[in-house]
């Protein structure tokens, strides 16, 4: 595992390092730590492919040059899967995180438990990335990651899963798929419809607005209870920095 550290203060890199190097030994899980001392040299070495497979990056908000928040808008562009951990002595940026889509923010002087618990959220949210679905196809069984699915749809009795790539049809039912998608990321939002909450951009009156501009719609007799699901599911994996 790859993990990256942005930090212009030598000494808070060297405990941070320390403390990262230290979790994942005690889980038994190999690590390579490279540390920058500023945004400007990571995103250097990341476009010229110097670094590879980055999992974790660590971004200190303010920095000389590119600060943390540029950072990682850069790495977006490129990157949508890379967990994005802001370190910073203030929470003012708390909404340029959120555009970002940051895991977390961690407040300096950086404590080793709540590194640790930030880092066991990095690998819970590893095993959720590996789930995934198969599904009969043409007489094949194709295999759909969950975190590639947007949204899934009925239409004359079939399936289209509309993936971040492709759109996969089904002859399974929408009910069985639904009981496959084994993930709380995916909220039906009406008798046709699946959602993946990952992808939701915007909530209208009658319908989630995903971020590439698609609209699905949202039943009307429970809309407020469907919409509340959505909230709470941006609370628990956004909402915390």
């Amino acid at each position: 595992m790859n993990i990256v550290i942005c930090e212009d203060n030598a000494e808070d890199l060297s405990k941070l390092h320390k403390i990262i190097e230290a979790y994942f030994k005690q889980i038994c899980c190999p690590v390579k730590i490279t540390g920058y001392s500023s945004g400007d040299e990571f995103l250097a070495d990341l476009n010229a492919g110097k670094i590879r497979d980055v999992m974790i990056a660590f971004l200190d908000v303010y920095m000389s040059g590119a600060s943390g928040i540029d950072t990682a808008k850069e790495i977006r562009k490129t990157d949508k899967d890379m967990v994005i951990i802001f370190t910073t002595t203030s929470l003012q940026h708390g909404l340029d995180a959120y555009s970002v889509y940051a895991l977390q923010y961690l407040i300096k002087p950086l404590e080793t438990e709540s590194v640790e618990e930030c880092l066991k959220k990095c690998v819970e949210l590893f095993a959720q990335l590996l789930k995934y679905v198969e599904v009969f196809v043409n007489r094949l069984t194709v295999r759909i990651y969950l975190k590639d699915i947007m949204y899934l749809e009925v239409f004359n009795s079939t399936v289209y899963i509309h993936t971040t790539t492709e759109v996969i049809k089904t002859q399974l039912p929408l009910s069985e798929l639904k009981k496959r998608l084994d993930d709380s990321s995916f909220l039906q939002t009406y008798r046709s419809y699946i959602v993946n909450m990952r992808y939701i951009g915007d909530i209208a009156s009658d319908c989630f607005i995903l971020k590439n501009g698609m609209e699905i719609p949202i039943r009307r007799d429970n809309k407020q209870e469907i919409k509340q699901i959505y909230r709470d599911y941006l609370f628990k994996h956004m909402g915390k920095y």
